[in-house]
C-alpha cells in the first residue's frame, strides 16, 4: 500500500521522505542542510582565532597595543601633571618622585607629555591609514573588476609613486600645507595607498575567476553588486593586514614630519616634535629622548607583530591547514 505524502514520496528504512525537501520523521532537512555551512564557518571563526592566540607575540602585542590606546585615550586620568604646565625651577630636571621621566627644557612633566603625545600620534596614523586604505580599496577594486583603461591608469599611477621618492613629496606637501594639523593625515594616507590597491587588484581578479561569480551573473547580479557583495568582501582581510603593517609605517612617517618641523606643531605634543626638542639636550636630559623615542619603536614593533599575526592567520587559513 503507498503511504501518504503525496504524489512522488518514497519509502527507505522506515522514514518517508517527499520529494520537495520535507522530511516526514525530523522535520525540514533543507533547514539542517543550512545549518551545516553555519556551523563548519563558525568552526572556522575558532580555528582562526586559535591560530591567532597560538602566536605569542601577536598576543602580546595586541595587550601591549591596547594599554597603550587606553592610557593615551584617557590622559587626563593617567597623567600625573597637565599637559603644557610650566615648572620653570625644574628646567631639564632629572627623574623624581614628582616627575618620573624628568622634565624638557620648559619644565614640562615628560611622563605627561608623553602620554598625551599618543593621542595625537595614534589619531594621525590611524586617519592616514583609514584615508590609505579608502584609496587603495577603490583603486584596486576598480583596476582589478573593470581591467582595460582603467586597469592600465591604476598601473600607471602606481608605477608613478613607486619611482619617486615618497618622503620627498610628504616634506613639500606638508611643508606648503602650513600648521593645519588635519592635512597631516590626509598628505601621509593619499601617499600611502600603493600597497593596499596593488594588492585588493590581484585578490579582486583572482575571484573573479571564481565559479561563484559565474552563478552570481547568471542570476542577474549587476556589476555593482558583484563587486560589493561577492568580490570585495573577499579582499578584506589581506586590507585588514596590510593596514595594520601601514599603521607602523604612517607613525613613523608622522615621527620623521615632526621631527623635521613640517608635522603636527607645538604645543599640541606628538612622539615626533618631542624628540625634536629633546635631541637638543640629550646630554642634559638623556630621558626626555629616549622617551617619545621608546614609544615610537615599542609601538610600531606591537603593530608589525600584530599584522604577522593577522597575516599568518589568513595565509593557514587559506591553504586549508
Amino acid at each position: 500500500m503507498r503511504p501518504r505524502g503525496g504524489a512522488g514520496a518514497r519509502v527507505g528504512k522506515g522514514r518517508i521522505v517527499s520529494l520537495d525537501g520535507i522530511d516526514g520523521a525530523t522535520g525540514d532537512s533543507r533547514g539542517a542542510r543550512g545549518a551545516i555551512p553555519r556551523a563548519a564557518a563558525c568552526a572556522g571563526r575558532r580555528m582562526r582565532r586559535a591560530r591567532f592566540f597560538a602566536y605569542r607575540p601577536a598576543v602580546y602585542s595586541l595587550v601591549l597595543l591596547s594599554l597603550v590606546l587606553a592610557i593615551s585615550l584617557g590622559a587626563p586620568l593617567f597623567a600625573p601633571h597637565g599637559r603644557d604646565a610650566i615648572d620653570l625651577d625644574r628646567l631639564l630636571a632629572p627623574p623624581s618622585a614628582d616627575h618620573p621621566l624628568g622634565t624638557d627644557e620648559l619644565g614640562r612633566d615628560t611622563l605627561t607629555r608623553v602620554i598625551y603625545a599618543g593621542r595625537y600620534s595614534l589619531l594621525v596614523a590611524f586617519a592616514a591609514v583609514s584615508i590609505a586604505a579608502a584609496i587603495g580599496v577603490l583603486a584596486g577594486a576598480a583596476a582589478g573588476f573593470f581591467g582595460g583603461a582603467v586597469d592600465a591608469g591604476v598601473a600607471i599611477a602606481i608605477d608613478l609613486f613607486l619611482s619617486v621618492p615618497v618622503f620627498l613629496v610628504l616634506l613639500a606637501a606638508a611643508a606648503a600645507a602650513g600648521e593645519r594639523l588635519w592635512l597631516i593625515p590626509v598628505i601621509i594616507g593619499a601617499a600611502s595607498w600603493v600597497e593596499t590597491a596593488r594588492v585588493v587588484r590581484s585578490l579582486v581578479q583572482s575571484l573573479g575567476e571564481r565559479g561563484f561569480v559565474d552563478a552570481a551573473r547568471a542570476i542577474g547580479a549587476g556589476r555593482m553588486r558583484l563587486l560589493a557583495r561577492h568580490l570585495l568582501p573577499g579582499a578584506m582581510p589581506a586590507v585588514i593586514v596590510a593596514a595594520t603593517t601601514g599603521f607602523a609605517q604612517a607613525m613613523i612617517a608622522e615621527s620623521a614630519l615632526s621631527f623635521l618641523g613640517f608635522g603636527v606643531q607645538p604645543p599640541a605634543p606628538t612622539w615626533g616634535n618631542m624628540l625634536q626638542n629633546a635631541h637638543l639636550f640629550i646630554r642634559e636630559a638623556p630621558v626626555a629622548a629616549f622617551a617619545p623615542g621608546f614609544m615610537i619603536f615599542i609601538t610600531c614593533l606591537a603593530f608589525h607583530y600584530a599584522g604577522e599575526g593577522l597575516r599568518r592567520t589568513l595565509a593557514a587559513g587559506d591553504s586549508g591547514h
